[in-house]
């Protein structure tokens, strides 16, 4: 007997209702990426520091992979990195080879 397994997205294409939103950016001259998020009536924020590496996509990237790591259940994630957006639409379904950027290969792999 031959089964289809249909996998369901983790991404949603629309927020979540009832779910937190976390807010994540990163600065270059900073060398510093951040995500934030309120809890209750309270604003909460972690404060993430570049490797020497670094460029701005992966620090974008490592506020949004410490989001992913750090909260459970559902979220909704807001980046203004054109970039992180579309690597987080495209991850489900890719094959991740080994690249040249050590630090990118890193952290797609988390």
């Amino acid at each position: 007997q031959d089964w289809d397994f249909i996998t369901k997205p983790l991404r949603e294409e629309q927020p979540i209702p009832e779910a937190t939103t976390i807010f994540t950016d990163a600065g270059k001259k900073s060398r510093k990426a951040a995500a934030t998020w309120k809890e209750g009536t309270q604003w909460c924020h972690k404060i993430l520091q570049a490797h020497p590496e670094d460029s701005l996509q992966t620090l974008e990237l490592l506020a949004v992979v410490w989001v992913l790591s750090e909260f459970k259940g559902p979220i909704n994630v807001v980046t203004d990195s054109f970039y992180v957006a579309g690597v987080v639409q495209r991850i489900e379904d890719a094959s991740i080879k080994e690249i040249c950027n050590k630090r990118l290969f890193d952290l797609l792999m988390q």
